[in-house]
């Protein structure tokens, strides 16, 4: 990404429209600012946690940053925070580094921020954006002595609530494409050009790449290609019709020809769905990969809709109707893929934005608690190894004043269990913080040959706190209360 305000580069951030937005930190440095720092004059992005938190950072002088092509969605108690490294144990122990907050909700904002008068770069190693009441980190840049950044073009894919964003390179024959969407991780993102020939059905012939996230909630891309407005279907001759994967129907592809999409990175938060992948500007498949003219003007084609998973006749995540209206669901627009376009402005804002499962207590059979990779963790920072209640990572949990839960804890013996005030999770003396354990604590472990039994009942008289580690809801004669664990 390039910071410039005079084009822009980045998948992901956006573009300095035809006006600034400036603010100024109350805190007060002086007329003046040395340079001396290794640290001024780089630049980078910022990494995205939450709250669709993107933009860019430039380093000004020994005491002032800024901050350009920002979005964010509003927190509670936004700040700029300084911690030694990127990991969980020091970014809990960090610190702020201004009086500046991020109060509101930001759409392509550029301001300055100047540092208290404490803080040196020297302190700083990694600079990121924290909620101090949630204790939520919602994107970061880690500092180095040299830029980092990585070009791109973007437009919009569709007034609401898509967007398409690429980067060409002629020389190399490859443009890349990131596809984002507010929407339900079960749905997919599909996007490609449509046939330049067709008249009236743009969409038959279309040569398409259909990007989503798999059960296990590891993003895909694949190649398809639509002979016809329909689910794809396997005749018995064997071949195929509908909106199929190429390699369908060419019936494998050992070599790669036909599966010409390649996927490059692909996060999934605040319940949008972003998708970045390569394909190449002119494929070696010419029957069902369309060439890109990167000069002209080319109709392309997109949808969003449910997809049906895997199964024994279907070995590939297939695309269903996608229903709805013109340019909700699906349509088409023209494009040219060599001209500098700036309509991302904003971040999106999705109506869900938890992909949490939910898991409801049954007395007579114990939760199973685990460790797992941290894939979609609600509340970041976070290890790592974050647990797991019956093979769900970081469940929404219900449960009923005065019936016990039972926990059968599996997570080894360097992982206990907590049901806990602290956000963070059972460690808040650590941090210089109190916190009120309701059951569990540190001797709360055990593995799968000697799992430990933890009983916990939730009490029908004690006001529980209303956020957690784990997000539990407590029952309540009048309706379903919101308590932490």
């Amino acid at each position: 990404m390039n910071c410039s305000p005079l084009i822009i580069l980045g998948l992901g951030v956006f573009l300095i429209n035809n006006f600034f937005l400036f603010f100024i930190s109350n805190a007060d440095t002086g007329p003046s600012c040395s340079k001396t720092s290794p640290f001024v004059g780089f630049q980078s992005e910022f990494t995205m946690t939450r709250h669709q938190a993107r933009g860019c950072l430039t380093i000004i002088d020994d005491c002032s940053f800024r901050i350009s092509q920002f979005d964010m969605l509003s927190g509670s108690d936004v700040h700029f925070w300084g911690s030694i490294a990127p990991d969980f144990d020091n970014f809990t122990n960090g610190f702020m580094i201004s009086d500046y907050k991020l109060n509101e909700t930001y759409k392509n904002a550029s301001f300055s921020v100047n540092l208290s008068r404490n803080v040196t770069w020297d302190r700083i190693r990694v600079l990121s954006i924290f909620d101090l009441l949630t204790e939520s980190e919602f994107g970061h840049v880690i500092l180095s002595n040299g830029s980092d950044l990585a070009p791109a073009l973007s437009p919009d894919l569709a007034p609401s609530p898509g967007k398409i964003r690429w980067s060409l390179s002629v020389e190399r024959d490859f443009i890349d494409i990131g596809l984002e969407a507010a929407i339900a991780i079960q749905n997919y993102m599909a996007f490609g050009w449509a046939d330049q020939k067709a008249s009236s059905e743009v969409m038959i012939g279309g040569d398409v790449a259909v990007a989503g996230f798999t059960e296990e909630g590891m993003p895909f891309v694949d190649d398809f290609y639509i002979s016809k407005y329909s689910e794809c279907t396997i005749n018995k001759d064997g071949s195929a019709l509908g909106v199929c994967p190429d390699t369908i129907y060419e019936g494998s592809d050992p070599v790669g020809l036909v599966n010409n999409t390649k996927l490059i990175y692909g996060h999934r938060k605040d319940g949008v769905s972003f998708i970045r992948y390569r394909r190449p500007v002119v494929s070696v498949d010419t029957k069902y990969d369309l060439p890109v003219n990167y000069t002209e003007n080319m109709t392309v084609i997109w949808a969003l809709g449910l997809m049906r998973p895997p199964d024994t006749f279907r070995p590939y995540y297939s695309p269903q109707n996608h229903g709805g209206p013109m340019s909700v669901t699906y349509g088409h627009l023209v494009l040219n893929v060599s001209e500098q376009v700036n309509e991302c402005l904003g971040p999106l804002d999705a109506a869900d934005k938890e992909d949490q499962d939910l898991i409801i207590a049954d007395a007579n059979k114990p939760l199973v608690v685990t460790t797992g990779p941290a894939v979609h963790y609600p509340n970041p920072p976070n290890p790592s190894k974050v647990l797991y209640i019956n093979k769900k990572e970081a469940p929404v949990l219900k449960v009923e004043r005065g019936v016990p839960v039972r926990f059968s804890v599996q997570a080894g013996h360097d992982v206990a269990l907590y049901i806990t005030t602290d956000l963070i999770g059972g460690n808040a003396t650590s941090r210089n913080k109190t916190e009120t354990i309701y059951a569990g604590g540190p001797e709360a472990e055990g593995v799968l040959a000697s799992p430990m039994e933890l009983i916990w009942e939730p009490d029908r008289i004690i006001e529980y706190p209303r956020s957690g580690v784990l997000s539990i809801f407590v029952s309540e004669e009048d309706g379903l209360e919101s308590s932490g664990g």
